[in-house]
């Protein structure tokens, strides 16, 4: 028994060499997969293996699995199985795939112990995969038996996901008003729908007495060949109306489409032969710069969100609105077309910046489109990130609802606090104090009072009110967001040295009563918890950022970022009186010159106010806070 095959015409390299039997076997197979639980029939399906090459021995996955336990549910998705380094042998010509197990944790039917061995031969190949449900505690069945149909087992759904323009739309079995027939499909829209399956957007494909039937395939398998890449036949009940069944197929040549579609009601018949061609549906400016001395960083993009992006050009302090006469230079998206005040952009023509302006992208389809508001900022590079609070604090107006702000830089939770105030005013009265005041009560001249709310807690509609409502106060810029409260905090300013220690004085006081919340998602809920005592929370955090603009931590991810470079985190506890702090910084990274920081200050007057846990009337008092360099 060996790894290797004997040396024959089909399974050299072309040099005399063997071929391992890993990458011989290696490929995508089709065939038939059966499914049983516990010896009950869950019904057979077509379905596609995946044996990829790795080394001496090969992995084996079953994509997008699912079953059918009820007739009348939906199928338990159990997604994709793999299993790696699975070894494989040749026994007197046939190869046997060793016992493989692996684990799967599955939300729904919990832990999965999948098991798997089988056999290959001259490009057939049979498995037997046991799936032991811990949940239902039964085993769960599939037997695959399929030939190879391509040596190279990879994902082209991706590749071929697009708009596919119209060229030509042919029609037998039926006749409908040739000006309609000439307007309908301008294309077709294929998105991924799984490994090796896509999916077509509803489309209009007009019947009988000229009556539009919708056509939508949720998925359909893709196969490589040696042409392109096949669809193989899906079938699918027009969407508004049960009668009308549809049959697709097609293939796609050198970016062309080609899509048989079948209309059927049982006594008509119509058959549609479409024809498109590949058209690119990205559409982004990738890049912007700006060859200008007033320039001081290259204008920053952010995400797109329903087909809006923001760009931030940095100026020089001082600059003329005449000096913001400049000329942009764009990358966008392959294939697509950039235009300002409704015309393709003219390379080279100068844009005044010194009001905002809107650029648009439009994909290469046509059916994709983004619009980019463009305006300057000066960015911020000498926030001193320190503060005795002494300065004069800004009153703000929010719902309604008077609040005071330290200013300077410095945010607090009060905006938050106006908005239950203003639009929950039975759970928070509008009279009562705020989460933040200014005290006289400082260390040194004034601080900054922090006390935990109790805002009753309530589900309501979009937002959840919770009962605990931390008082905080940090370097950064609070606006709400009431789908998700945690969001509304957008913590730090850009920092260009290494800091070396946090430094401050506090005092603070627990609430009497602790209340947790299970769930942060369901800020609402809470239970009352007698084993715990509120603590405070002061912590300086210095995290590396893609960009200045839109770059932030939050009240969701502060502590437990990927991006956090450094963390300096006091050990609160009750104090009566003042008590200093100096907290040196402990990096979990590097600090690079070269990359983009950004440093926040943050403080709570509950520990865990960012999961709506602690005890309402927790004061925090904190003055002369300060991070060095």
């Amino acid at each position: 028994m060996s790894l290797f095959t004997a040396c024959n015409d089909d399974d050299d390299n072309g040099k005399g060499e063997e071929t391992p039997l890993a990458q011989q076997i290696a490929g995508t197979y089709s065939g038939n997969l059966e499914v049983s639980l516990d010896g009950t029939d869950l019904g057979t399906s077509k379905q596609h293996i995946y044996v990829k090459d790795a080394g001496n021995v090969v992995s084996v996955e079953l994509k997008d699995f699912s079953i059918q336990l009820e007739a009348d549910k939906d199928p338990f998705n159990v997604e994709d199985i793999t299993f790696s380094n699975v070894p494989v042998e040749d026994v007197e010509g046939i190869v046997q795939f060793k016992e493989t197990k692996v684990t799967i944790n599955h939300a729904t039917l919990g832990e999965l112990q999948a098991t798997l061995v089988g056999t290959e031969v001259s490009n057939k190949i049979d498995l037997d995969i046991t799936v032991y449900a811990s949940t239902l505690k039964k085993n769960i069945k599939v037997l695959f038996t399929g030939d190879k149909i391509n040596s190279e087992p990879k994902d082209f759904a991706g590749e071929i996901a697009s708009w596919y323009s119209r060229e030509d739309l042919k029609l037998t079995g039926i006749e409908i008003d040739p000006e309609l027939l000439q307007s309908s499909v301008k294309g077709i829209s294929i998105v991924r729908a799984g490994y090796n399956k896509i999916g077509i957007a509803s489309t209009v494909f007009y019947f009988v007495g000229d009556k539009g039937k919708y056509l939508e395939i949720k998925s359909m398998d893709i196969q490589k060949t040696q042409n392109g890449i096949e669809l193989l036949e899906a079938t699918a009940v027009s969407k508004y109306d049960k009668k009308v069944n549809f049959v697709v197929s097609g293939a796609i040549v050198d970016n062309q489409l080609t899509l048989n579609v079948t209309m059927s009601d049982g006594t008509d018949k119509a058959e549609y032969v479409f024809t498109g061609s590949y058209k690119r549906t990205d559409a982004a400016i990738v890049k912007m710069t700006i060859n200008s001395d007033v320039v001081v960083l290259q204008p920053e993009i952010s995400e797109v969100s329903s087909n809006k992006a923001k760009i931030v050009i940095y100026k020089k302090a001082g600059t003329s609105d005449e000096q913001l006469s400049l000329v942009p230079e764009f990358e966008i998206s392959s294939g697509a077309t950039l235009y300002y005040k409704n015309e393709p952009y003219v390379k080279g023509t100068a844009i005044d910046f010194s009001k905002e302006q809107e650029f648009k992208v439009t994909a290469e389809s046509g059916q994709t489109s983004v619009t980019y508001t463009v305006n300057t900022a000066e960015l911020v590079q000498d926030f001193s990130f320190a503060s005795n609070f002494d300065g004069k604090w800004e009153q703000k107006t929010s719902m309604g609802i008077s609040f005071d702000e330290p200013g300077a830089g410095w945010a607090t939770s009060n905006e938050g606090v106006a908005y239950i105030k203003g639009m929950f005013p039975n759970l928070y009265a509008p009279e009562k104090t705020n989460a933040v005041v200014v005290s006289e009560d400082g260390k040194t001249g004034k601080a900054a009072r922090l006390e935990s709310l109790d805002t009753t807690g309530m589900d309501a509609w979009i937002t959840s009110v919770p009962k605990v409502t931390s008082g905080s106060v940090f370097s950064g810029t609070f606006v709400v967001d009431p789908i998700n409260t945690l969001k509304s905090t957008k913590f730090g300013y850009p920092c260009f040295k290494k800091p070396v220690a946090f430094k401050g004085s506090y005092k603070f006081t627990a609430g009497a009563t602790y209340y947790t919340c299970p769930d942060p998602s369901k800020a609402h809920i809470f239970e009352k918890d007698d084993t715990k005592k509120d603590l405070p929370a002061m912590n300086a955090v210095l995290y590396e950022v893609n960009n200045y603009a839109f770059d932030f931590l939050d009240g969701t991810n502060l502590l437990t970022s990927d991006k956090i470079v450094a963390i300096a985190s006091v050990d609160g506890k009750e104090q009566a009186e003042y008590t200093d702090f100096s907290v040196d910084f402990k990096f979990s990274k590097s600090f690079d010159p070269a990359k983009k920081y950004k440093l926040a200050i943050v403080c709570s007057s509950s520990k865990d106010g960012d999961k709506f846990s602690g005890a309402p009337g927790s004061v925090l008092y904190v003055d002369d806070l300060e991070v060095t360099f």
